[in-house]
């Protein structure tokens, strides 16, 4: 089976920076752990982040906390490189393997100081799902708490923990009475949320929701993903909608999969360039003199680790036209798949504005043998464009069709009266679906942002 995984070799730290050994009577005395840590993180950071000459000269002998040590080194305009203490964690996440009970909420204001929770969507085959916790169910209060907007994350991760729920009437919410108790369990999350052939008006449609770009531990999500391409090849469909509504991100070699499938088969079979990826300048010097492919030559610019191409795929689709689905969760590795399509196939875009990242991260755990911590970074190092040079979208990329995902009157996964699909479905066949009306009004739910830092936040990642 194929893992879609980036290889990044780590080289010998290229940046050796000396301190003042001079007495100072200023200087904290740190214990040896912390130290170990700080310099971890210099010597890391000073290597592979694409921002390196730009690290400003804080000495790690004089921070006494690590996490707010690697914070302070960022650029300014780096809103993604992120530290945890549990790289075992972070590896589990990046294959789908939570702690977790299978929602996924957005939280936001309804009034300047009420907050509720929407459910976005539910995981297949986890505690909430068994629960009949569904899309669109509002959450008002955790374990018997109103939710505020300085409880509501860490009450969120209480286990077990007692949802209670309520419901929209048009003009507030209210509660329904309603209560469900869930313990969080390791659970491998399928990214496949739904996936169904649609008949509308004389055209099969294939529809699939995909929450996050992993291929699984061992390669159970790439299968699973594979399985729905293949429904779709087998139902004949004229076109595909992809779903990015919530999915932050995962592996770039397999958003490139997932372009190969679904795009031109000409750029495929050409091995047409996907993504084109800077590093920083060490780096960027580095890859070009490197023989990755061992031919007895330097790979120069068309090394693996500057230029991503179009992989071979069994199931491509070859389609001219693909329709993406996305809001502001969209990012990163989905934002990689659209533009990587922009120069092979008509990208049409329907919903609100991505979240805007050009950037790619990796995993830098201690390099040391034996180890000596537990502890990973997540820097930024690559920044990418595809073939046509296309970047720099940090403001996020904006929608040929505006429509807003209005959680508070959500519609099933695949039901016409989403108003996004519905429009998907009116540019495919020229025919708007006859919706239901709802009658929907003005309201005040407006989204909260996760706390910094927080894993929940960190599936905002691209490569590794």
């Amino acid at each position: 089976m194929k893992a879609f995984r980036i290889f990044f070799l780590v080289i010998p730290l290229l940046v050796i920076t000396l301190f003042s050994c001079e007495y100072d009577p200023d200087k904290p005395d740190l214990p040896e752990e912390i130290l170990i840590l700080n310099h971890w993180i210099w010597e890391g950071m000073n290597d592979v982040y694409l921002w390196a000459q730009q690290i400003p000269d804080l000495d790690p002998d004089y921070q006494e906390d690590p996490e707010e040590y690697f914070y302070d080194l960022l650029y300014s305009g780096d809103r993604n490189s992120w530290i945890t203490d549990d790289s075992e964690e972070l590896a589990a996440m990046f294959d789908g393997v939570e702690l977790a009970t299978g929602i996924s909420a957005r939280p936001g204001l309804i009034t300047d100081t009420r907050v509720i929770s929407i459910v976005e969507f539910v995981t297949p085959d986890s505690p909430a799902e068994d629960s009949a916790i569904k899309r669109g169910d509002i959450i008002i209060a955790i374990n018997g708490q109103s939710l505020t907007a300085d409880n509501y994350y860490p009450l969120y991760y209480q286990n077990p923990a007692t949802f209670g729920f309520g419901e929209w009437n048009g003009s507030e919410v209210v509660p329904n009475g309603r209560e469900v108790t869930l313990t969080a369990v390791e659970l491998n999350q399928n990214p496949v949320v739904h996936s169904e052939v649609i008949d509308y008006i004389g055209k099969k449609v294939g529809y699939l929701v995909y929450t996050q770009f992993t291929s699984g531990a061992e390669d159970e999500w790439y299968e699973e993903l594979n399985g729905v391409f293949e429904e779709f090849r087998t139902a004949a469909v004229s076109d595909v909608v992809v779903d990015l509504r919530y999915n932050r991100g995962g592996s770039l070699d397999l958003s490139a999969y997932i372009a190969s499938t679904l795009g031109s088969r000409t750029a495929m079979e050409n091995e047409d360039i996907y993504v084109n990826l800077v590093w920083n300048d060490a780096y960027n010097q580095f890859w070009k003199e490197y023989d990755l492919d061992d031919d007895g030559q330097p790979d120069g610019e068309n090394s693996p680790q500057l230029v991503i191409k179009l992989p071979e795929s069994e199931l491509n689709m070859d389609m001219s036209t693909v329709y993406f689905l996305t809001t502001e969760s969209t990012a990163s590795a989905s934002e990689s798949l659209m533009i990587g399509l922009y120069p092979y196939s008509d990208v049409v875009q329907i919903g609100t504005t991505t979240y805007g990242k050009c950037y790619g991260s990796i995993t830098v755990e201690d390099w040391a043998e034996p180890k000596r911590h537990n502890w990973a970074m997540q820097p930024i190092v690559i920044k990418y464009s595809n073939a046509d040079g296309f970047t720099d979208f940090v403001n996020g990329i904006d929608p040929d069709f505006l429509v807003e995902d209005d959680l508070l009157y959500a519609e099933p996964f695949g039901s016409i009266d989403d108003p996004l699909l519905a429009k998907a479905l009116e540019e495919i066949t020229g025919v708007a679906p006859a919706r239901k009306s709802v009658g929907m009004q003005e309201h005040p739910f407006n989204t909260l942002a996760v706390p910094k830092n927080k894993m929940v936040e960190r599936r905002i990642s691209l490569v590794r």
